[in-house]
């Protein structure tokens, strides 16, 4: 019974998810990997908040067959207890009359099985793309990394000409994505042939100071986090926050 209510609800709430991305048109912008999404998700989010826009992000787990639609609904999840899910439901409904609705959604995409990036790509069209890194973590579903790669060719072949991509340069698997996408393709990273590229990392007291160069411009940060994987989500921020600028504005 449990099994068929949670079926009922995967396509309820995707359904409903799917209308209401019919009449709103937000800007989906999605964001996949193995690791360090969510300071990516972050990033970005704050970046297009800087220039004013009304943004959604789904909440740290909120990326799963049931999250996602709950992220894009702006609705919490019931968990195990069916007796809070009465209410979700029911708001979810009304969600479709609402007056407003973000101009940007930023969404993290989850995958630990083979399909899941299949199922979700059928709620969501997305406009940019970010990977961010392929590991070992969550290896669960997958025979072999290859097997959870597959899930990001899903992802980036529904992209078209149009579309923007953004793949990990210093990660070869990543790289290797480029070739089976019609998007406008950017990379990142701190290798050397990176289009945005990470020019100075160095440790400071309060943090990192860092350089990018995009574009023939230098950006300098001072991050008060440590780890490279804050620099990565620096970068995605500025090539997004920059097309933002130049595309849609």
């Amino acid at each position: 019974m449990k099994t068929f209510l949670k079926i009922l609800l995967k396509y309820y709430l995707k359904y409903i998810s799917k209308l209401i991305i019919f009449i709103h048109k937000p800007i989906i912008i999605v964001v996949a990997g193995s690791a360090n999404k969510y300071f990516v998700k972050q990033e970005i989010k704050n970046r297009l908040l800087e220039k004013d826009f009304s943004v959604r992000a789904n909440p740290k787990n909120f990326n799963t067959e049931i999250g996602m639609p709950l992220a894009i609904l702006n609705l919490p999840s019931g968990y195990n207890c069916y007796k809070k899910w009465l209410p979700i439901v029911y708001s979810a409904f009304k969600k479709i009359f609402q007056a407003n609705f973000p101009k940007f959604l930023v969404l993290s995409l989850g995958s630990s099985d083979p399909g899941d990036m299949k199922y979700l790509l059928k709620i969501i069209k997305p406009e940019i793309a970010v990977i961010t890194e392929i590991t070992q973590r969550y290896m669960e579903g997958f025979s072999d990394l290859n097997g959870l790669l597959n899930e990001y060719v899903c992802l980036v072949k529904k992209l078209n000409k149009k579309n923007l991509l953004l793949l990990n340069n210093d990660n070869l698997r990543i790289k290797s994505l480029e070739g089976d996408t019609k998007a406008k393709v950017i990379t990142f990273g701190f290798s050397s042939d990176s289009d945005c590229q990470a020019d100075i990392f160095k440790k400071i007291a309060s943090g990192q100071n860092i350089k990018i160069n995009f574009k023939n411009k230098s950006y300098n940060y001072n991050i008060k986090k440590f780890g490279k994987h804050h620099v990565y989500a620096q970068m995605a921020g500025l090539i997004i926050q920059a097309y933002v600028s130049e595309k849609i504005t």
